[in-house]
């Protein structure tokens, strides 16, 4: 599963808006770089037309940024980072984790007393490689949901 994680995590590429055009980050969560070297980090809730407006979340320098929502100046706003998330690492990761996990099932069923054909653990075998199965299912998942994860930086044309 782990050999996968380098094909899933290729880099966004570079995207051109003008002011106008950058609803596309509302909703989404932001990360600006504001002046006087502060980054912060939270969920765009709106575009104005003289400034984008941002939930902080998170912030290097707490004492100018607070957390609550922040107007950040369309004068000063030339570029952020847009996390974007793609599908394809959940869906791999949980199809590998469900596999490697059913794998280990089967493998723990078989040690509960001797197998999983004729003993008398019947339900313990069978309960062993359900619970391993969707405990690898759940565990793939959430590693593909970190892998999807991108950060696409956005700069804003003139």
């Amino acid at each position: 599963m782990l050999l996968a994680v380098p094909l899933l995590a290729d880099a966004a590429g570079l995207m051109h808006v003008k002011w106008e055009g950058l609803t596309v980050v509302v909703g989404k969560t932001v990360s600006i770089a504001m002046p006087g070297g502060a980054v912060i980090a939270g969920k765009a809730t709106g575009v104005e037309s003289d400034a984008l407006v941002v939930d902080v979340k998170k912030s290097s320098d707490r004492s100018a940024y607070p957390k609550g929502v922040v107007r950040v100046p369309r004068a000063t706003l030339h570029r952020l980072e847009m996390q974007t998330k793609a599908k394809a690492g959940r869906i791999v990761g949980t199809v590998l984790g469900a596999g490697v996990g059913f794998a280990g099932g089967v493998g723990a069923a078989i040690g509960i007393e001797g197998g999983i054909w004729g003993n008398k653990h019947d339900s313990a075998a069978g309960a062993a490689i359900v619970g391993i199965t969707v405990a690898g299912a759940v565990g793939g998942y959430l590693v593909g949901n970190a892998v999807d994860k991108r950060w696409t930086p956005v700069e804003i044309e003139p």
